[in-house]
């Protein structure tokens, strides 16, 4: 039988790569069921892995998924919440995406890994980013596809702009700079389902499950994995850029828990 697995590469040193792989997993398993995944690493070179994603329909399916998306049409019907935390709706085919992700359980309060700030609203987030992806992406340069905008989520550290280094931030002024949109969107969708514990800012958690899972049990896997299961563990800390925006930061091997009582 014809090889069809979906192969995407990616750093998995940077959380916000790992979580768009999350969320291009979700999206292939709307329309297929019992789709598998798993994380290939690179033993000589740690920034270095693939996404392979066990899919019937082969690398055509990374264009229909990035086209419907490019394409969905966002609502925001929550007018209770103010714009900037609003939970969007995006109609993905026959489904519906609702995500809150950067509310707590009860759509009260910001969880720490929301990263923007001021006047950045969600409508504005989806508005300037769907448009960006470039649905002639491929596997190999998915994560790579980089355009300007003032607006992104924070996920991936290559856009963190450091005060330090700029001496402004450019979300404060509203001056576009580069993203990666793709990581940027995928990583939105894939935070829905795959939600770190963030209590501690300093060493937030995810694991890369290398045995095939289904979503339903990756979605425990990258966070409690259990004994046996043949994974690597990061973590990366939630930083500060400006006086009030946040990002992730570059993942680093993650210290074994104690197991004493």
């Amino acid at each position: 039988m014809p090889d069809t697995a979906l192969r995407v590469r990616l750093d998995p040193l940077n959380p916000g790569q790992f979580f768009a792989c999350c969320g291009l997993f979700e999206l292939l398993g709307m329309e297929e069921s019992g789709l598998l995944s798993r994380f290939v690493m690179e033993s000589r070179q740690p920034r270095v892995a693939t996404f392979s994603l066990e899919t019937a329909r082969g690398s055509g399916a990374l264009g229909i998924v990035l086209r419907r998306l490019r394409n969905a049409v966002v609502r925001f019907p929550n007018e209770k919440k103010e714009p900037p935390v609003r939970p969007a709706v995006i109609d993905f085919g026959d489904s519906e995406l609702i995500l809150d992700w950067w509310l707590d359980e009860f759509l009260d309060r910001t969880t720490s890994i929301k990263c923007w700030a001021g006047q950045v609203t969600t409508q504005r987030l989806f508005g300037e980013l769907l448009p960006l992806l470039d649905v002639e992406s491929t596997c190999d340069d998915l994560f790579a596809k980089s355009a300007l905008t003032a607006s992104l989520f924070g996920v991936d550290p290559r856009s963190a702009w450091n005060t330090l280094d700029l001496g402004y931030s450019p979300n404060e002024h509203k001056v576009s700079s580069t993203v990666f949109p793709a990581v940027e969107v995928l990583a939105a969708i894939g935070l829905q389902y795959f939600r770190p514990d963030s209590r501690k800012r300093a060493a937030v958690r995810y694991s890369l499950w290398k045995e095939n899972l289904p979503a339903s049990v990756a979605r425990l896997a990258f966070c409690a994995p259990w004994v046996g299961l043949p994974v690597d563990d990061l973590e990366f800390e939630i930083c500060k850029r400006g006086q009030s925006y946040k990002y992730f930061s570059f993942a680093r091997r993650a210290e074994k828990e104690s197991t004493n009582q």
